[in-house]
C-alpha cells in the first residue's frame, strides 16, 4: 500500500481513537530509552482525518515519543481513501510478524477483522495469511475477549481467570462478574476449583437472592482473602469449605461429624473408610492395602473394631 512520509504534530494525533491497537503491551519505559538513544526506526503509520490523524501502527512508539515531550515525529501516512479492512489487515499483521500474538490480541486482531471484512471466507482468508487461527469456530471462541473489561483481559493474560469462566462472568451482571474476577485474581485457584466456586456462589445467590458481589463482600469470605497468614492454596481451601458449608449445610454438618468419628477410631493407616457420596444412601466403603497374608490378617482387628464400634451405623 502506497504511503507518503510526514512530520507530524503529536498534538494533531487522536490518542483517544485506539480502534486499530492490537498490542496488550503498555511498558514504554525501554521503548523510550532507546528513541531517545537512536530515534524512531520504524515510523508509525497513520491515516489522515478532518481535523486530526488516526494511528493504524505504532501505539507503543508514539506513547513513548510523548513521554519524551517530542513535539513532532517522521510518520508514514497512508491514503485516507483505502478500505477500513486494508488498515486493519496492515494493523494486525504489523504486530503478528514481529511476536506471537497472545490471546487477548488475537482476539482484537480477530474483531478488526471481522469488523470490516466482506464476509467469513474474506475473513478466514485475511486470517490464515497473517498467522491467526483459520477456523471460524475458533476465531468466533475467542471473539468476545476483544470486548470484555480491562481487567478480565488483563486476569486472562496473568493465568489467574481461566478463559471459559472469564467467557462465562462477562456474561454477568457488571458488579457480581467484577467480584468474581477481583475474587480469582487474588487467590488465583486452578480452572477446576474456579468452576466449584463459581458453581457454589451462584446456587447460594439463587436461593438466597442476594447478589454474588454481596457473598464475596461479606465477612467470611472477606476474612479469608484479607488472611495474610495462609497461603494461596490455604484460603482457596477455605474458602471453598466455608461456601460449601453455606451451599450444603445439612450435609457439611454431616460430613464434619463423620471425619470426626473417623479420627476417634484411630484406623491402621492401610485402612479406609468411606462415606456414601453426598450421604444419600447407606453404602459405605471400606478399603483395605497390604502387601502380604500378614498384614491382611493384622486388619482382622480394624475391621472388628468398626463392626462393634456401638455408634456407627446407628442412625441406619
Amino acid at each position: 500500500m502506497d504511503y507518503e512520509f510526514v512530520d507530524v504534530l503529536l498534538d494533531q494525533i487522536d490518542f483517544t481513537d485506539n480502534n486499530y491497537q492490537i498490542t496488550t503491551n503498555d511498558d514504554i519505559s525501554e521503548l523510550a530509552l532507546s528513541i531517545s538513544a537512536i530515534g524512531v526506526l520504524q515510523p508509525p503509520l497513520l491515516v489522515r482525518k478532518k481535523s486530526s490523524y488516526q494511528v493504524i501502527c505504532g501505539f507503543r512508539r508514539l506513547a513513548a515519543c510523548r513521554s519524551l515531550k517530542l513535539s513532532s515525529l517522521l510518520c508514514r501516512l497512508l491514503s485516507p481513501g483505502s478500505p477500513a479492512i486494508h488498515y486493519a489487515q496492515i494493523a494486525v499483521s504489523d504486530n503478528a510478524f514481529q511476536r506471537s500474538l497472545n490471546v487477548v490480541e488475537q482476539s482484537r486482531a480477530s474483531a478488526l477483522i471481522q469488523r470490516y471484512s466482506d464476509g467469513p471466507d474474506v475473513t478466514l482468508e485475511i486470517a490464515e495469511s497473517i498467522g491467526l487461527p483459520s477456523n471460524l469456530n475458533a476465531l468466533d471462541r475467542i471473539r468476545p475477549i476483544a470486548d470484555m473489561p480491562e481487567s478480565f483481559q488483563q486476569a486472562i493474560l496473568e493465568g489467574s481467570v481461566a478463559i471459559p469462566i472469564a467467557l462465562e462472568i462477562n456474561q454477568w451482571d457488571a458488579a457480581d462478574a467484577d467480584a468474581v474476577n477481583d475474587l480469582f485474581r487474588k487467590l488465583t485457584p486452578g480452572l477446576n476449583v474456579q468452576r466449584e466456586l463459581l458453581t457454589l456462589l451462584s446456587e447460594i445467590s439463587l436461593r438466597d437472592e442476594i447478589p454474588i458481589v454481596q457473598l464475596i463482600e461479606s465477612k467470611a469470605v472477606e476474612s479469608i482473602i484479607a488472611n495474610n497468614d495462609l497461603s494461596a492454596p490455604q484460603r482457596v481451601n477455605t474458602l471453598r469449605i466455608v461456601l460449601k458449608k453455606m451451599r450444603f449445610p445439612e450435609l457439611s454438618k454431616r460430613e464434619t461429624v463423620f471425619h470426626q468419628f473417623v479420627k476417634d477410631l484411630k484406623l491402621n493407616f492401610r485402612m479406609k473408610l468411606l462415606p456414601p457420596r453426598f450421604f444419600e444412601s447407606k453404602t459405605y466403603k471400606v478399603t483395605l492395602s497390604f502387601e502380604s497374608r500378614e498384614q491382611l490378617n493384622s486388619l482382622q482387628s480394624e475391621l472388628d473394631k468398626l463392626i462393634h464400634h456401638p455408634d456407627f451405623l446407628l442412625s441406619e
